[in-house]
């Protein structure tokens, strides 16, 4: 609830902090890979090392924090939605790095994992439609001249059912194209998951 010290906006503020945070985050893993086998039959470098750890999650934790303060003041986008999945794919690998030292792991094990979850990822993000999540959020949040309605329009044809949404609740339309019109299936190459459920908001709407 602090304000922010004269002459510094909420971008700068994030881009301060988020960006060096992740990769102090990444530095403090790689080091603990490399340092894990000194840790071996000394539990007071092994606490510590689990110690230094656990502060630099808390560290991705306040970058998270600091993108949540930005979205609220300029919105959601496509590159602060990557960011903040990066960020937690980060403080994830991070907590697996704690557990691997814990239970005494091998490091073959803890590259498995990370690239089991980021295959997991990836392959669920396949499924989200984030034009329609964008569009959603930023028309609850902004209004008026603080909505930046060009943006909203730029996001595509997935965004056309919360547009169409929005357009009847409030009786203008949004884009001046109209903006209400969803992807477009011809057969089945142009088929999607994602494509299909929009269709279906849409003619619901």
């Amino acid at each position: 609830g602090a304000d922010l010290p004269d002459g510094l906006t909420h971008a700068e503020y994030a881009h301060r902090g988020a960006y060096p945070l992740v990769v102090t985050a990444l530095l403090a893993g790689a080091f603990a890979l490399i340092s894990r086998p000194c840790t071996q039959g000394r539990p007071l470098l092994r606490g510590l090392l689990a110690l230094w750890l656990g502060q630099n999650i808390l560290l991705v934790i306040s970058s998270l924090y600091r993108l949540d303060l930005y979205v609220e003041s300029y919105g959601l986008t496509y590159l602060r939605i990557g960011a903040a999945i990066w960020m937690a794919l980060v403080a994830t690998g991070l907590l697996l790095t704690a557990w691997q030292l814990w239970r005494g792991k091998t490091n073959l094990w803890l590259l498995g994992r990370n690239a089991a979850l980021l295959v997991a990822v990836l392959y669920a993000c396949c499924f989200v439609n984030f034009a329609a999540l964008i569009a959603q959020s930023n028309l609850a949040r902004f209004s008026g001249d603080d909505l930046d309605s060009a943006y909203l329009c730029s996001l595509g044809a997935n965004a056309a059912a919360v547009i169409a949404a929005h357009d009847l609740q409030t009786g203008t339309p949004l884009c001046a194209s109209g903006g209400g019109q969803g992807p477009q299936i011809h057969g089945w190459r142009d088929w999607g998951f994602r494509s299909w459920r929009v269709r279906r908001n849409l003619a619901a709407v």
